[in-house]
């Protein structure tokens, strides 16, 4: 984003942009699941083209993020403690992150998907991106709160959003689950260093859901202030 994009965002509110950064969040991480599909159908450059995706829109989100600690205005300009929205800002950044992280491990390796796992851990992946992306709508919320003065419906709605939130991750929860067993039955059938590193992506995949959830908990912690 350029510098002056990114204060025409700053004039019409002080946390437009930080609802742009959510938005480029939600991007990042539903491209995720276009990864994973791009590896289990073995296509090395849809593989490729989407992590490239993948590392653009992360970048985007950290120059985003630079932007909005140094200029998002001083607390007495805000109605919340400015701390707490670079803290939230913080979290939703953890998103794009991990789902760079992710990419890059499978596709420095060039990791296949087990045929025994494929089905559940396409499922778990599924949820996971869910989760983030209900965190990214979430903090997209965080304009018409800042209008309502955190107060009244749009509080009541922020609450029912975190928790669907808690729904989703609970519902990834119990697919990582679900995949770990799978994976711990066809150990035998890989070699030992392939299991190390799924195990590794099915963790990190699994920390995408509980970082999306952190965010809805800050929202929250917001509101209760």
């Amino acid at each position: 984003m350029s510098r002056g994009s990114f204060l025409d965002l700053l004039a019409q509110s002080p946390v437009k942009p930080m609802l742009e950064h959510a938005s480029i969040a939600g991007n990042c991480t539903d491209e995720l699941g276009v990864f994973i599909a791009a590896l289990n159908e073995n296509d090395w450059q849809g593989v490729i083209k989407s992590r490239e995706r993948i590392v653009e829109l992360e970048h985007e989100a950290d120059d985003l993020k630079r932007e909005i600690r140094g200029h998002l205005p001083k607390s007495l300009f805000l109605p919340v403690p400015r701390a707490d929205l670079l803290d939230l800002i913080r979290l939703v950044d953890e998103l794009p992150n991990t789902a760079k992280d992710v990419s890059g491990l499978m596709t420095g390796r060039k990791m296949q998907v087990p045929d025994g796992i494929r089905a559940s851990f396409t499922d778990f992946v599924t949820k996971a991106v869910n989760t983030a992306r209900q965190a990214s709508e979430s903090v997209e919320r965080l304009d018409d709160l800042f209008r309502a003065a955190f107060r009244g419906e749009v509080a009541k709605t922020l609450g029912v959003l975190v928790q669907q939130l808690d729904a989703l991750e609970h519902e990834t929860d119990e697919a990582e689950i679900a995949v770990r067993a799978e994976l711990f039955a066809v150990e035998n059938d890989i070699t030992p260093i392939e299991v190390v590193f799924l195990y590794e992506v099915v963790k990190e995949i699994g920390e995408l859901a509980d970082r999306a959830q952190q965010v809805g908990h800050r929202l929250l912690m917001l509101v209760a202030k």
